[in-house]
């Protein structure tokens, strides 16, 4: 049976996509993984951007409600902020709760190249930390 990831945030636009997406291409889709948020908003066309550099197609990504998935059980979830880390007691249970913050690089200031770059650095680390924590967790 496939393990079952939440990856909870504040928006569903950036960070929880990013994450739920690249979960997905490591693992060769062997987890189900969903993204929501706790107030969603459209997704970031610089977060499409930086995936598809990696071949990770997002053209069928929606943002999701936290509310789409109270009833719902999930092995992990994993939380990019601390309003869905102070919700998620409140909201939902699993067995193994974990929270990661990265830095927003939807909140840099500066031009495009400035932003991309911003945008790519998350995303490589994010990438980096979820290497490791797939194998730890034997997902991978």
């Amino acid at each position: 049976m496939k393990k079952r990831v939440l990856v909870l945030g504040t928006e569903n636009s950036v960070l929880t996509p990013m994450m739920s997406e690249l979960i997905k291409h490591l693992t060769f889709k062997k987890v189900d993984v969903d993204s929501a948020g706790i107030r969603p908003k459209e997704i970031h066309p610089l977060t499409v951007k930086v995936l598809l550099e990696m071949g990770i197609d997002m053209s069928e990504f929606n943002t999701n409600s936290v509310n789409e998935y109270t009833h719902t059980k999930f092995d992990i979830i994993i939380t990019t902020s601390e309003i869905a880390r102070n919700s998620l007691h409140i909201l939902m249970s699993s067995r193994t709760k974990i929270h990661r913050e990265f830095d927003n690089p939807s909140k840099i200031e500066g031009n495009e190249i400035q932003k991309q770059k911003a945008f790519r650095q998350v995303r490589d680390e994010m990438n980096e930390w979820l290497n490791e924590f797939l194998t730890r967790h034997r997902l991978i």
